[in-house]
């Protein structure tokens, strides 16, 4: 580790951030990272290795076993006789748990360090296994597939589909609203006719499958060892076909020819990694960028899983733990089963083929597939006869106000949310939902139908087209900075909602819905979809017993965003309708959300806590829960005046709420006296990181495809525009930070010129990506409709619009 200095804390950043790319490299749970970190407890580097054990929930677990005030040393400088605790031990959650003890051998004189003794029980650590997925039809999932075979799947699925007419038990209620059983089950079938279609043609137009063959893939079969395997399997029929000689020519041609087989098959074991970054470097230069970005994910490890949660081993016992962990019940207590409105008369709703094609048009390639193996690359190359039938399919639907059974069917899949925590604890998962393809389309229409009736209030920024957590950062920071400039202090409250979109009450969010004017029968529809879902936990192949939802939005369901905003809409209206908290030229800025994340602002503490009082009382009304630990309140110190020293206590639920000087605000943090240092720190570690991970796992690949990673993962500078409280030095670490950062994926010397190697490689350097951040965000603040930015862009002392339109000025002169 180099010196503990200042200037060396860019270097002390890259070493620590070097190893994160290691262990993410390999994918491993269970770290121990030990050594002289030449960090003393009481000095720079220390602190910064602390930054990177929390941003990574990773341990120190010698200072935390010992204690900061413990005495501890490790070194003793003979120069000066001082004492300094350098050597240190980190440790993740998983191998957390194996560490018994920690001490520090004194009566060692090997060196001037002192050993630092960490006793374990391996036994302790998290063993993992290998990810086992259900056997799935490798015909049918989509996979790579050549212009031929989609060529042929295409023709397959016009022959199939286009058999598939208006069933005749529809024409008398073609046009009109309709509650026979009967036709529900016409309805089954109609579906089933819909999905066999397509994975009958997905088979025929792939040809044979593979899906019985075991072992893993190797990596550059097709282009360097297929045809050799080919060749060899031929001439050991035509060896085993004559009665296996030993001698002679046919004898010596298999041999030649299985060895040939071999050579290739094993160059290909060695160099898989060569292999990925050749196939990066060929899409890159094709201008393949969707496969390119594909192949590139693939580059990452994929860890294990382990083989017990919370103690429970058995597969099939895990997957039912899961559930019971994802099931999640309503404050409110069990949904009242109200019968879906009685509909008559002519059918409102209608969806046409031009409806369901944008929709698949517009959907994300890639994703994984439901339980019947589909997914959207079949509907977007099954030719025009695909949308018809959908269309068809889903106006039937909205008329009976009826999904089938095997439509709605959901997979619930547990990922790791920390990888470097303890993978073993059911609480570091959280559920992904594989939704089959064809509820996927229906979502996506029912949304288009829901955003014609919505209309949020402006206060609003998540989810929201042209706005984003960019928005609401610069609302707030607007905001404090406007009153605290006139003398007058700004008491905020951070509140975190508990799983705010799990705890979604269905009776309260359907009467929302009947409240903006919905078609009944899109109330109905989405009445009987969340009545019906069924979802089951599939883990190492083995799924859980089957369950419902009794509240909360669907998991990753186009809509989902959407329905939450309008539940919480109200409390949005209600808190900006009170002449209580923070105002901006007549437009209320008492409070700014994003989704579930909320701040309150309020000029007083009185006024902050009648804020808190209304969203007590709306989340009682709601089913709503709030986390008093997460939630905290700040207080933004006004220029020219100090606040009171005694402050009276801001309360949620009758507990006061803890005050901090600095809070992460949708990853921006938001410090008391408007300070960005911290949040340029925070960006110069993350910089660090993405760099370092890019340079080690990347290390193979031409300076095109590195330059292209570079541009996607290092110039973004998140929340860059907003910076406008920092010292120089600090800003002149970050741009060190960036140009080392661009000499490290590319393996440029340490000093080279910066200019010349941008210029070179035709990228922006640190200034120009500043300089277009800041000219994007002034762009869309000026061309928002958000009463709220929209009242930000007409001030003239907007010290953040003003310092992005300097920069620009800037440039422009230079």
């Amino acid at each position: 580790m180099p010196t503990d200095s200042r200037e060396n804390l860019p270097d002390f950043t890259d070493c620590l951030n070097t190893v994160s790319a290691i262990v993410d490299e390999y994918g491993v749970e269970s770290v121990f990272i030990l050594g002289d970190f030449n960090a003393d407890i009481s000095a720079l580097f220390f602190d910064e290795l602390r930054h990177f054990c929390n941003e990574h929930c990773l341990s120190c677990i010698d200072v935390d076993m010992l204690g900061i005030d413990s005495g501890t040393y490790t070194f003793i400088s003979e120069a000066h006789g001082s004492c300094s605790w350098l050597d240190h031990c980190v440790v993740t959650e998983s191998a957390k748990q194996a560490v018994i003890n920690v001490s520090v051998k004194y009566d060692t004189l090997w060196s001037d360090h002192f050993p630092l003794i960490v006793e374990c029980n391996l036994d302790l650590l998290i063993v993992t296994s290998s990810q086992m997925t259900p056997c799935v039809d490798r015909g049918i999932v989509w996979g790579h597939r050549d212009d031929e075979q989609i060529k042929n799947y295409t023709a397959e699925c016009h022959k199939r589909l286009k058999c598939i007419d208006f069933p005749p038990e529809f024409e008398k209620c073609a046009d009109n609203y309709c509650d026979d059983p009967e036709h529900q089950h016409t309805l089954d079938r109609l579906y089933s006719d819909i999905v066999n279609a397509l994975r009958a043609a997905s088979g025929a137009g792939r040809g044979r499958s593979r899906s019985g063959r075991g072992g893993s893939r190797v990596v550059g079969w097709n282009k360097y060892v297929r045809e050799a395997h080919r060749k060899s399997r031929a001439d050991f029929k035509q060896w085993v076909s004559c009665g296996k000689p030993r001698n002679g020519n046919m004898y010596a041609q298999m041999c030649e020819s299985r060895r040939i087989f071999k050579s290739r098959l094993k160059w290909c074991q060695d160099h898989q990694d060569q292999i990925r970054m050749d196939v990066l470097a060929v899409r890159h230069s094709k201008g393949d960028l969707r496969g390119f970005w594909k192949a590139t994910n693939k580059v990452n490890a994929k860890p294990g899983l382990p083989v017990s949660i919370d103690g429970v081993c058995d597969h099939k016992d895990i997957a039912d733990l899961f559930r019971n962990h994802f099931s999640v019940q309503s404050t409110l207590g069990p949904s009242r089963v109200r019968k879906m409105e009685k509909l008559s008369g002519e059918v409102k709703v209608r969806f046409s083929a031009k409806d369901v094609a944008k929709i698949i048009k517009n959907m994300t390639r890639g994703k994984s597939p439901g339980h019947d193996g589909l997914s959207v690359e079949h509907l977007q190359h099954a030719g025009p006869h695909a949308v018809r039938v959908l269309a068809m399919f889903y106006s039937l639907c909205v008329s009976h106000s009826y999904l089938p059974a095997e439509l709605m069917k959901t997979i619930v899949v547990p990922v790791v949310k920390n990888k470097t925590g303890d993978i073993a604890d059911k609480g570091n998962y959280r559920p992904i939902s594989l939704a089959t393809i064809a509820a996927k389309i229906f979502d996506g229409l029912l949304n288009a139908q829901l955003e014609k009736y919505s209309n949020l209030h402006d206060n609003q920024f998540g989810f929201r087209p042209k706005l984003s957590t960019e928005s609401a950062i610069l609302c707030l920071k607007h905001t404090v900075r406007y009153y605290t400039t006139r003398n007058t202090p700004v008491y905020a409250c951070f509140l975190d909602l508990s799983r705010a979109f799990d705890l979604v009450a269905y009776d309260i969010l359907w009467e929302k819905l009947r409240s903006i004017n919905l078609p009944n029968e899109i109330v109905n529809v989405f009445q009987y979809w969340y009545a019906h879902q069924v979802n089951a936990v599939r883990w190492a192949g083995a799924m859980s017993e089957p369950y419902q939802m009794e509240c909360g939005v669907r998991q990753g369901g186009l809509t989902s965003p959407t329905l939450f905003n309008l539940y919480l809409d109200a409390l949005v209206v209600a808190l900006s309708s009170l002449h209580v908290g923070c105002h901006i030229d007549d437009v209320c800025v008492n409070n700014l959300s994003y989704a579930d994340d909320m701040v309150l602002l309020s000029a007083s503490v009185c006024g902050l806590n009648k804020l808190m009082r209304v969203c007590e009382e709306y989340a009682v009304r709601h089913g709503l829960k709030y986390n008093i630990v997460k939630s905290q309140f700040m207080v933004f110190e006004a220029a020219g005046a100090k606040c009171p020293e005694s402050i009276p206590p801001v309360k949620l639920s009758g507990v006061s709420l803890e005050k901090v000087s600095q809070f992460k605000y949708l990853g921006h943090i938001v410090t008391s006296d408007l300070s960005d240092h911290a949040d340029i720190e925070r960006e110069r570690r993350a910089l660090s990181r993405r760099a370092n991970m890019l340079a080690r796992r990347f290390v193979r690949c031409s300076d095109g495809v590195k330059i292209t990673l570079f541009r996607a993962y290092c110039t973004t500078l998140y929340t860059c525009a907003l910076w406008t409280n920092y010292s120089q030095r600090v800003y002149s670490a970050l741009r060190v930070q960036y140009n080392n950062a661009f000499r490290a994926v590319l393996g440029l010397p340490r000093y080279c010129s910066a200019s010349g190697m941008f210029a070179a490689a035709r990228t922006d350097c640190f200034h120009a990506s500043v300089r277009k951040r800041c000219a994007s965000m002034v762009r869309r603040v000026r061309a928002s409709s958000n009463a709220v930015l929209t009242m930000i862009a007409g001030r003239v002392d907007c010290p953040f619009i003003r310092h992005c339109c300097d920069k620009h000025v800037t440039a422009v002169r230079a």
